[in-house]
């Protein structure tokens, strides 16, 4: 048995159940999908499996997986994509397919063409450190770890946090990990324990020494799925700890509903000293905004405010047009799929259950 994944477990279990005395509201209603999954190590080594730990936070598509990857390798070249993606099915996914000593990954692809942008306008700088909030697994984390060995301070939700540690860990097994049962030995993440360690995994609510500055920040495609409130406390977070001349990379939606209410990224509480470097539709997702900031308090060429007022005029044909579900179904849900394993077994059920989410997948990506 791993000890790391059995410490893991335990942490996870630890975490949730502290951050729900100290603010059930930094998981929104969208993230109660959280409640409905089964957190053990079986279900840890095969995270990424059919409607596994993951679902919800990650892109799988291996029907248009090739198209994907022809549109990335024109832009970046194939040798750059090849060199990032990984050769482990790390999670066990069934969607990744092995081609020339490496595993195509639709969501990789996805932070391969990200990271492309970053090495252009951020990690082409004097970066020492990252914080990415709400960073799903790690996927892009291990990307700018692997291709810039710098600091990580990792800070999600403990269901997420597991699955973080999990897939770091296996991705970087010499690297030195500061997780939440070392912090609850002094209840602080020192500006000593910081310097000391690569790998730094966090839940919400915890505190952090002022003399810790972050280089770069990075929130991709979570802030929209949080309670405005949490959004504003995250906000005050990275205007505190943010170093002079730090990044940020945005990357949410024009509007998102399934946290319970209308959140806009053009809305996002952003204070006036940052520099726009750059704003465009993401890739692969016109609902979608990519965003990247540089802390300044003067001579901006493109400030915030003035650019937060054009996202939103291109936002507005999106807004009232997506119907997120919520998460309130999942537990009918649980029991009909419990009701049809007895019937017809897992593996006829996982069969079928493929072909209908391939079925699907055609649909949404009808032009």
């Amino acid at each position: 048995m791993n000890s790391f994944n059995e410490r893991i477990l335990n942490i996870l279990k630890i975490a949730s159940s502290n951050l729900q005395k100290k603010n059930p509201r930094q998981k929104s209603r969208h993230w109660k999908i959280y409640n409905y999954k089964t957190y053990n190590l079986h279900n840890l080594e095969n995270f990424r499996n059919l409607n596994g730990l993951s679902y919800g936070l990650e892109d799988q598509n291996e029907t248009l997986i090739f198209k994907l990857y022809s549109r990335i390798i024109e832009e970046l070249s194939e040798e750059y994509v090849l060199k990032n993606l990984s050769k482990n099915n790390i999670g066990n996914s069934p969607s990744l397919i092995k081609y020339k000593n490496v595993y195509v990954d639709y969501n990789k692809l996805i932070h391969i063409h990200w990271l492309g942008d970053l090495e252009k306008n951020v990690l082409n700088q004097n970066i020492k450190n990252f914080c990415e909030i709400g960073g799903g697994f790690g996927s892009l984390a291990e990307l700018i770890i692997k291709n810039h060995n710098i600091k990580l301070l990792s800070i999600d939700l403990p269901e997420a946090n597991f699955m973080t540690s999990y897939y770091l860990s296996q991705n970087f097994p010499a690297k030195k990990f500061y997780l939440y049962d070392n912090y609850l030995e002094k209840k602080i993440l020192s500006y000593e324990d910081f310097l000391k360690n690569d790998i730094i995994i966090l839940p919400p609510e915890t505190k952090i020494d002022e003399k810790i500055k972050i280089d770069f920040f990075i929130n991709t495609r979570s802030m929209m799925e949080m309670n405005f409130d949490i959004i504003k406390k995250y906000f005050d977070f990275i205007h505190n700890y943010i170093s002079d001349n730090g990044y940020f990379l945005n990357i949410n939606r024009y509007e998102k509903t399934s946290a319970g209410e209308k959140i806009r990224i053009s809305d996002y509480p952003y204070d006036k000293n940052w520099d726009v470097l750059s704003s465009k539709k993401s890739f692969n997702q016109d609902w979608t905004h990519f965003l990247i900031t540089k802390r300044k308090f003067s001579n901006y060429n493109n400030n915030i405010k003035d650019e937060l007022t054009r996202i939103r005029k291109i936002g507005e044909k999106y807004y009232n047009l997506y119907i997120d579900d919520l998460p309130n179904y999942l537990s009918l849900k649980k029991i009909v799929k419990k009701v049809l394993k007895i019937t017809f077994g897992i593996k006829v059920l996982n069969y079928f259950g493929k072909h209908l989410r391939n079925i699907g997948n055609k649909l949404l990506n009808i032009k």
